[in-house]
Formats: C-alpha cells, structure tokens, sequence
C-alpha cells in the first residue's frame, strides 16, 4: 500500500499542525485515508469487531476528532486492522506524542509560534536533513553570540522603540529555544544532517570578529568531527553564476525512501514556508545540484581556517 501523509505539515494552504489538538485531528484524518483506501465504508469496518472500537459511533468518533483526547489502543488497533505499513506506524507515534503535549518545546509557547512548532517537529522525526543557506549560516549551527547578533540585527530595524523593546525582552527566550533545538544533532539516533554554506555567509563578520571568529571555529568542529554532520561550503567562484532556488531553503526526510519529504523555504527571522508533494522536487533538485558545487571536506575545513585566522589577524589555532 502506498501512502503519503502530511503528518506534520499540514494540507496545503493550512498551517502547520502545532498543537496537541491538531495532531489529533491529523490522526483522525489519517485514520480515515487508509479506510478510504482499503475501500471500506464505516459501517463495514465496524461489522468486524475490531478491538477497543465495539461501535460505529466509537469509530466515527476516531476519524472525526474534536478534542485531544485519542484512546491510543483504539488508533493502534486500526492501524492494525488497515495494515498500516511501519512507517505510517512511526508517524502515528509522533503524532500521539504531540496530541499529549510531550514535546520539549511546549515550553516555549511564549516565543515559540505555528510555523516554529511545525519546523522542530519535522526536525525530531526526520532521518535525513540537507539545509543550502545563501546569506547566514544555518540556525541549526550557530553559535549563541551569532544566533544573538542575527536578531539584534534583524529587531533593530523596527522603528518603533517600543516594538524594539517588547522584541528585545523575548530574544533570551527565543536564544534558549534556538540552542536547545541544537541537541538534537547530539542525540543516538540524531538525523543525518548536511549544510550547503554560501562562502559570503561564512566571511561576513556579523556581530563582530569574536562572535564570527567563534561561529567559524564551532563550523570546523562540527565538520571535522561529527560524523552525522556534514558541512561544505560553496565558493564565490561557483555563486557568481549559479543561484539557489530559494536563498534558505531545507528538505526533511522522515524516510528512507521519498515518503513524506518536506521543504522549508525560511523567511529571515520571520517564519517560513512548509511545501510537500510535487513542490519539493524542484527545491531538492537545486540543494543536490549545489552540494555537487562545493568544496570538498578538506577545502571546507581549510577554508574555514582561513577565514578564523583573516578574522584574528594571526595564523589560525
């Protein structure tokens, strides 16, 4: 049976489903797909007895969800009764984690809105991460001095002084919630992540030479010495007449095969956008054609050093 869900992100033209309740209703919505495409009517699925279901009310009640409240052996049970193959299953069970609210990022519903929700759990479910980002390093390698100086930059330019402030006020919050994201490279099963980096990002000196300085020797850690993480960067040489088809852009897969695949197109500091389906071919295509562009591993960690050393007018440590 062949099958893609947009667990969570959504339908098209929605947000994504951030809330408990909504990864509820994405679970009843699913429910009802593999009924619909194991050619039953409610009523024939409730003639066979299933377990934990006992009625066509009870199961009607389980495709059309209104609150949070799913009774997981009833989901289970169905999931059974379809056939679901494992990596429906795998979804369901991130879906019933985020209908309970267990995520760690419940705590940061201050500062933390749909889209960022949406973001950091296709982050948690995927396998396989593969980010091209043309003018910053990617958020989910910067430093804590780096990720302050790109707000400080981007809330500096409201002109209002009250806006700027109420801005200010969040942007610890919003620092936290950035670093604690970063654990998740650190994690046993952590995805496999790789990063395509515009060498003008990783030669501007935002926030300062220090903060840069440290951004750069963090990048050169990360990439010599994680072995799921791999960072290239893409010369200026290639950049002058090659572009990416969106200047920070993010392809998620939950995976091994090209089920479920996502793109995340981000708009700096201010949200994204979420596209599945036929849209994330044209957006893979650009991020494989450029990683085809970079410097190899060694170039890239040489590259960096170079860069560190221009940045503390002495030879690189």
């Amino acid at each position: 049976m062949s099958i893609q869900v947009l667990t969570l992100v959504g339908r098209e033209g929605e947000t994504p489903p951030a809330t408990p309740k909504a990864a509820a209703q994405l679970i009843g919505a699913l429910l009802r797909h593999l009924r619909i495409q194991s050619g039953l009517t409610l009523e024939q699925v409730a003639a066979h007895n299933i377990p934990y279901i006992g009625s066509l009310a009870t199961l009607q009640r389980c495709e059309k969800v209104t609150t949070r409240l799913l009774k997981e052996e009833r989901v289970y049970a169905l999931l059974r009764f379809y056939d679901a193959p494992a990596e429906i299953r795998q979804e369901v069970e991130t879906l019933l984690q985020q209908s309970r609210g267990e995520q760690w990022w419940t705590h940061f519903s201050d500062v933390a809105g749909d889209i960022m929700v949406g973001l950091l759990a296709l982050e948690t479910q995927s396998k396989v991460i593969k980010t091209c980002h043309q003018l910053l390093i990617p958020g989910m390698l910067q430093t804590a001095g780096y990720a302050w100086a790109v707000m400080e930059n981007f809330y500096d330019t409201y002109p209002d002084p009250a806006k700027r402030e109420k801005n200010r006020a969040a942007m610890k919050r919003r620092l936290e919630l950035r670093q604690r994201r970063q654990h998740l490279l650190d994690q046993h099963d952590a995805p496999e992540y790789s990063a395509v980096i515009f060498e003008q990002a990783v030669r501007a000196a935002l926030g300062g030479k220090l903060a840069m300085r440290e951004q750069l020797r963090h990048l050169h850690n990360f990439a010599e010495n994680k072995p799921n993480v791999h960072i290239r960067i893409l010369p200026s040489s290639v950049t002058q007449s090659k572009l990416p088809a969106h200047p920070a852009m993010t392809l998620f897969k939950p995976h091994d095969s090209a089920s479920g695949r996502t793109i995340y197109l981000e708009d700096m500091n201010r949200g994204g956008t979420f596209f599945a389906a036929d849209d994330v071919e044209v957006y893979q295509a650009s991020i494989d054609e450029l990683w085809g562009e970079t410097l190899s591993k060694q170039e890239t960690l040489d590259l960096l050093l170079e860069c560190i050393a221009e940045l503390s007018g002495s030879p690189a440590e």
